[in-house]
């Protein structure tokens, strides 16, 4: 990239620096931006409830997103595996606490 030492390009350097910092750019790709839908699902959402069961061990709310027509998990909001990562990691300072 070539840098000319003209009035032109500082002015337009610092109006667009000024403009940066009051948020008045332009988006990016609007039409892309604005057409993307969340990529994660999987078809429509009005057949689908959220059910939040309690973990004992975690002391938290887990959320389960599921389908009213089949019945069946459709997502969970924290998985099997983070719970179980999250409850080893729980134990790991239970035994570290215990010194």
């Amino acid at each position: 990239m070539k840098i000319n030492n003209s009035s032109l390009n500082l002015s337009t350097y610092s109006r667009s620096l000024q403009n940066l910092f009051k948020g008045k750019l332009p988006k990016a790709a609007p039409t892309q931006v604005d057409k993307v839908e969340d990529v994660s699902s999987h078809g429509l959402k009005s057949n689908h409830r959220v059910s939040y069961t309690y973990n004992k061990d975690l002391k938290r709310n887990i959320a389960h997103v599921i389908d009213n027509s089949t019945g069946e998990v459709v997502r969970k909001r924290i998985s099997d595996a983070e719970v179980d990562r999250m409850l080893r990691t729980k134990r790991l300072m239970e035994l570290g606490d215990e010194r």
